[in-house]
């Protein structure tokens, strides 16, 4: 379940679903695109189960679509592995045993990883804009990752903030107000997803300014502008790319489906994760272990990246080895996944002003022993990783 895929991240999304059901002798699997329309998503999730279909996985393109796929799920004897979106204060605890996983990448530490490496790479001063996404789960913490890495750089100066909409379009419309608004003054072009930095790679070359940008989902287009840009003065120097592993998410949703339809039930910790992603750079010894912040990313030169995350069917992962039915003691989910802890919730943009009225967070999210033993399970059993 899909917004597009004319779009290389839910692309590999899908690819990586293919690959993992093939390996794990799922007898069909299918995509739908929902193109943001929630009650063509109904529509399409009720003809899944008409047809017999047992898992979802993907994303509602609204976060108040997950209960109502969750409902749907629930109506049908189905399980749920959701990305990205989630509703305000509604736990899986909340949900029922329907809604296996939700998971996400740390989007305040990532935004903040890639905002450092532009910042390094500007030489620790000077004069920066930010395009930034809608205001989400997504847009709101890679907008407080980017406030975080700044506290660190106290000479680097943010020229001006304005919004996309995650389009390549949008992107050109936003970095061409900036151009024409700062000029000369720009030293640095944050991005907060590819698809805008692309429409913004396209203002910034046509109009021969060689600054150095980062942006975030690590598309083909932008990993090969990674490749072949350069900081030689002759265009903009597209740096670094943070990517989510989006191949792997869409496969690992289909190992947790395969479990969980063979008896597996997560562990309330296990059911809220954040999941590992990688830097995509041309020279990842120039920034891996020197940079301010703390996030525990892989790293990979452009060719190492595009050979897995777009290998078509053909990929480096063990899909067999990463379920815990068919691997009770040894199983490895082949990416860093963390459990996402009370403390953290404010990264979901969940806070005590929107918390609904009554409402109570189930005791079990108090149990910080259970999630310290489940972090150091996964963390013992993380033995392989094509990007290490």
């Amino acid at each position: 379940m899909v917004t597009t895929l004319q779009n290389d991240q839910w692309q590999a999304f899908a690819n990586g679903v293919q690959e993992a059901a093939n390996a794990l002798g799922a007898p069909d699997s299918d995509y739908k695109q929902n193109q943001g329309q929630q009650q063509k998503m109904v529509s399409q999730l009720s003809t899944a189960f008409t047809k017999g279909y047992n898992a979802i996985c993907g994303t509602p393109y609204q976060a108040s679509g997950v209960p109502t796929v969750v409902r749907k799920c629930k109506q049908n004897d189905a399980g749920f592995v959701d990305f990205w979106n989630i509703a305000k204060w509604y736990t899986p605890l909340d949900a029922g045993e329907n809604f296996i996983q939700y998971q996400i990448p740390a989007v305040a530490k990532t935004g903040q990883l890639t905002a450092e490496i532009l910042f390094e790479e500007m030489g620790g001063e000077g004069n920066f804009v930010h395009i930034t996404g809608p205001h989400g789960v997504t847009g709101r913490n890679r907008n407080i990752g980017v406030e975080n890495a700044m506290k660190k750089y106290p000479d680097i100066n943010k020229l001006g903030m304005q919004p996309g909409d995650w389009s390549r379009p949008s992107g050109r419309k936003v970095m061409s107000s900036f151009v024409s608004k700062y000029g000369d003054k720009i030293d640095g072009v944050y991005c907060q997803n590819d698809a805008m930095g692309l429409g913004a790679y396209t203002i910034l070359k046509n109009n021969d300014m060689s600054v150095p940008m980062v942006g975030y989902d690590g598309p083909k287009d932008a990993v090969n502008n990674i490749k072949s840009t350069s900081a030689d003065g002759d265009g903009p120097n597209w740096v670094a790319s943070f990517s989510a592993k989006t191949f792997w998410q869409g496969g690992y949703a289909v190992v947790e489906a395969f479990d969980w339809l063979n008896g597996w039930r997560p562990t309330v910790p296990e059911r809220m994760m954040w999941g590992g992603g990688v830097v995509v750079t041309s020279d990842p010894s120039k920034y891996r272990g020197k940079l301010k912040t703390e996030f525990d990313a892989s790293w990979s030169k452009p060719d190492d990246y595009l050979s897995v995350a777009y290998s078509d069917g053909k990929s480096p992962y063990d899909w067999k080895k990463m379920s815990r039915t068919l691997n009770p003691d040894g199983w490895d989910p082949q990416n860093k996944l963390v459990p996402i802890r009370k403390d953290e919730f404010n990264q979901l943009n969940w806070t005590e002003s929107n918390k609904p009225s009554g409402y109570s967070l189930p005791d079990a999210y108090s149990e910080s022993g259970t999630f310290d033993d489940v972090e150091q399970r996964y963390a013992k059993h993380h033995e392989t990783d094509p990007y290490q």
